[in-house]
């Protein structure tokens, strides 16, 4: 069996793992979500949301230390070279316990500050919020720390525990919002108490876990000079880039907040509930693609390299689509089956973060390649400049009167001129075509769209507006998108094996 064929093999096996745990993941989520709204209210459910929001505005660089992290272990692991694998981890490892202790000066002084003196909630909620808040710290903390050890797993692309791990966080977060409605004590604060042991416990068995496991795993402190200088460049502009997020996301949840209130923020958290619980599906596609291109990278292997980013692209669009297009029709219906009381705005909201999030998708393999490249300085720089405009662009929508649904307007479109320029970014590093980006990605793309966008909507036509009605239009829609991918999205020889893996499967 060629190399490829055994790491198409390895990406296919660690998205089945991926996948029957996001699957189970999309249940418990959307349930335990139900569970929480009735449990806490609208009021405590949007506060829960804002308040930990703001937490993590503290913790932005958790992502940019994890993706350097597993940036030099795949790396390292691609070349065969396990002595830098462990200087990696023992040298991050320290960083992570710095930038955590960091995390608790900035967020009990300037978060704190700002909860008790901007944050928009009722007085008599203020005490509960800033309990959540400092058990949101500690949760944050543990997984800052606790990152280099996901970084590990994903580098060795051993995805299984993932799914046993999840499947246990899923079912004890449901058990959390059941024993919230029998406590006597308030129930905001014992959910965001429970919240924070649960994250404890999850971060020390990644701790065992990889510590018996892998080699590299010794935990010891390590204040490499030249390492550092190798990993600076890639933290502090990872940093920047997902400060930049930080402020898009947190600070743009803030402002409806500062504008509208808790309600808000609470249809704003059921939407993100949604589309996580279906962008799931694209992301753990992902998940198991991206070592393999940082590692085909490292090992010269271009033509793969470039195989894999034209391919997933298009693929992790398709996954998500094929699970977008018939909630846009039916979100209504399905949010009013699904919560006991559901926010004003929650549905529009949930059709524009969908939209966001399917072009969204399409920037993950843009970003896997320049992690891989290291060169991220003009990415950032440029990239960062044209997100960074939907937190101005939003807060002046709202100061002229606008409604909260232009917030998520503003960021889907400045999202799509973001995909447009980073791709003209990493263009200068790698051997992109705009001429087979076109044919392999936006082609098909565009077609299977337009195709399964035309066969809903005559779908709906006929079908009349009721639940039976509403549960056999998604199924049928699920069908037509599949359908409509098959034979309009996928060539001949990917239509060829893809049927060869089902066949196998029914033999």
């Amino acid at each position: 069996m060629s190399k490829s064929s055994e790491n198409n093999k390895r990406i296919a096996k660690n998205t089945l793992f991926l996948y029957v745990r996001m699957l189970f993941l999309m249940v418990v989520t959307l349930f335990t979500s139900r569970v929480l709204l009735d449990k806490l209210g609208i009021e405590d459910f949007g506060i829960y949301n804002v308040v930990g929001g703001l937490a993590l505005m503290f913790i932005f660089f958790r992502s940019s230390l994890s993706n350097a992290t597993q940036r030099f272990l795949n790396v390292a692991l691609g070349r065969g070279d396990a002595g830098g694998a462990a200087r990696v981890f023992a040298q991050h490892f320290t960083l992570y316990l710095v930038v955590a202790a960091a995390v608790v000066v900035v967020g009990e002084t300037i978060g704190l500050w700002f909860v008790y003196n901007k944050l928009v909630i009722p007085a008599d909620r203020l005490s509960a919020a800033v309990l959540v808040y400092q058990f949101t710290l500690v949760s944050l903390c543990s997984t800052l720390v606790g990152v280099v050890y996901d970084s590990t797993i994903i580098a060795h692309e051993d995805m299984n525990v993932y799914s046993y791990v999840g499947i246990f966080e899923g079912l004890a977060k449901l058990g959390i919002a059941y024993a919230i409605s029998m406590s006597p004590f308030d129930r905001l604060v014992v959910y965001g108490l429970l919240l924070m042991l649960l994250a404890l416990s999850v971060q020390c068995f990644y701790a065992v876990y990889c510590s018996r496991r892998y080699a590299e795993c010794s935990i010891k402190l390590l204040w490499d000079r030249r390492l550092l200088k190798e990993t600076s460049a890639i933290v502090g502009w990872n940093t920047v880039g997902t400060a930049v997020y930080a402020v898009n996301d947190s600070g743009v949840n803030i402002l409806l907040n500062l504008f509208f209130g808790p309600a808000v923020n609470a249809a704003r958290a059921v939407s993100f509930q949604v589309s996580n619980a279906v962008n799931g599906f694209a992301s753990n596609f992902f998940v198991s693609v991206r070592p393999q291109i940082v590692k085909s990278y490292a090992a010269g292997d271009d033509e793969y390299l470039m195989k894999l980013f034209y391919s997933s692209s298009k693929f992790s669009f398709f996954l998500l689509w094929i699970f977008c297009l018939p909630l846009c029709f039916t979100i209504d219906p399905v949010l009013h089956l699904w919560l006991t009381q559901v926010p004003e705005y929650t549905g529009v909201f949930t059709i524009w973060i969908l939209a966001y999030s399917l072009v969204n998708v399409l920037n993950n393999p843009v970003w896997a390649i320049a992690l891989a490249v290291g060169r991220l300085k003009r990415y950032i720089s440029v990239g960062s400049g044209v997100f960074l405009m939907v937190f101005p662009l939003a807060y002046a929508a709202l100061k002229a009167g606008a409604s909260p649904v232009a917030v998520f307007a503003i960021m889907f479109f400045v999202r799509l001129c973001y995909l447009v320029v980073v791709l003209h970014i990493i263009k200068a590093y790698v051997g992109l075509s705009f001429r087979r980006y076109f044919t392999d990605v936006v082609k098909p793309v565009a077609l299977v769209v337009a195709a399964s966008l035309a066969a809903a909507c005559a779908l709906r036509a006929v079908l009349p507006a009721s639940l039976p009605a509403t549960f056999a239009f998604i199924a049928l829609t699920v069908v037509l998108a599949g359908l409509c991918i098959g034979f309009i999205g996928l060539r001949a020889t990917e239509r060829a094996y893809l049927l060869n893996i089902i066949k196998k499967k029914f033999e």
